[in-house]
């Protein structure tokens, strides 16, 4: 990978894929400077946390999207009983809080 692209990348506007890649691509160049006893320079180190925290949000936010799709399924399964029931449930649960 090109150390300009690197330097300029913008982790935000990506989407997981290629932050995987960059991450590797940042990761490899890091284990080189430290083989190499070098410092690492301090664009590094931020790109590092800004690949990595960009990468955790669209993680738990792909998670978080297939948790909801399983939750609507699960709820397609019930039958009207057990929809009414868990209505009623969460209708006294916030009674319960007035």
């Amino acid at each position: 990978m090109d150390i300009r692209y690197l330097k300029q990348f913008e982790a935000h506007s990506h989407d997981l894929e290629e932050l995987i890649s960059v991450d590797a691509d940042l990761t490899a160049l890091t284990e080189t400077l430290s083989k190499r006893a070098l410092d690492m320079p301090e664009w590094l180190g931020e790109k590092l946390t800004e690949v990595d925290t960009e990468i955790k949000s669209l993680v738990r936010a792909t998670r978080q999207a297939s948790i909801k799709k399983k939750r609507a399924q699960l709820i397609g399964l019930m039958t009207n009983e057990e929809k009414r029931k868990r209505l009623e449930e969460a209708i006294a649960a916030e009674e319960a809080l007035l």
